[in-house]
């Protein structure tokens, strides 16, 4: 798989997003609101703390839920958050089922927002690597891609700039930007680091509308994202004064997107 891509679909009627790309720690970093308590949808630890209402592994408070998403030796990790420990008594065997579908089938039966739990999101991973993510306040995911986006710039700047590695820091980019091409979003975007310029202070990641291919995403491997895609525009970033613009290459790509 390409580790230099970030794709992006967003469903703004479920709420959900289907990512490639963006990590555990782009998450935890970016997300708006930290998870305080988590079931695990995946394979039962035996070594873990069990709810024995739900017989999920669970972790309680922000530090352990912490340590589940960024120490985790699996990167794989599928998980829903909830509010407070008593909650899970209340949980019936039908909506344990729907928890178990949620973590076999990476797709809900009915609403991913459980109002005993009062969970704020549902963390899935696909088998090769993608994410499907349920926000219960989906403007949050922004700022997520917007951490995201500038960690790649910045990583991948020091790649190939090792002796400049820590002479700038980069400013992380405003959402507004993000925004921008919300529409680009909903059809699928992908920003491609492997193409990213470097022109003096100027750095350049090139931006593409995806083809109309989730179901390649959710079960293969990404790569042919770019190769079908077409390209819309520039994410620019300026070192010599931390700011971030957008430029539009083909304005009738992101026209389509608005009338689809």
């Amino acid at each position: 798989m390409r580790n230099n891509l970030i794709y992006v679909h967003i469903e703004k009627v479920s709420h959900l997003t289907l990512t490639y790309g963006i990590s555990n720690l782009d998450f935890f970093r970016g997300v708006k609101i930290k998870p305080q308590n988590l079931l695990s949808l995946g394979n039962v630890d035996p070594n873990q703390e069990i709810d024995i209402y739900s017989g999920f592994n669970m972790y309680l408070e922000e530090d352990n839920v912490q340590k589940f998403l960024l120490q985790n030796t699996n990167p794989n990790i599928d998980w829903i958050d909830f509010d407070e420990f008593n909650d899970l008594e209340a949980l019936t065997p039908h909506e344990v089922a729907e928890l178990l579908y949620l973590g076999h089938a990476y797709m809900h039966l009915k609403s991913p927002f459980y109002y005993k739990l009062q969970n704020n999101y549902v963390y899935l991973t696909l088998p090769n690597g993608a994410k499907r993510v349920y926000y219960r306040y989906l403007p949050h995911f922004y700022q997520i891609l917007a951490v995201c986006l500038t960690n790649k710039l910045a990583s991948t700047y020091r790649e190939k700039k090792p002796f400049l590695r820590s002479r700038h820091r980069f400013q992380v980019l405003d959402t507004a930007i993000v925004k921008k091409i919300d529409s680009l979003l909903v059809d699928g975007t992908v920003f491609d680091f492997g193409e990213i310029q470097i022109k003096g202070q100027e750095l350049s990641i090139p931006f593409f509308l995806a083809p109309d291919s989730v179901y390649q995403l959710k079960w293969h491997e990404p790569t042919m994202l770019i190769e079908k895609s077409k390209l819309v525009g520039k994410l620019k970033y300026y070192l010599n004064t931390a700011e971030w613009k957008l430029k539009i290459l083909a304005p009738e790509l992101l026209e389509d997107s608005l009338n689809l």
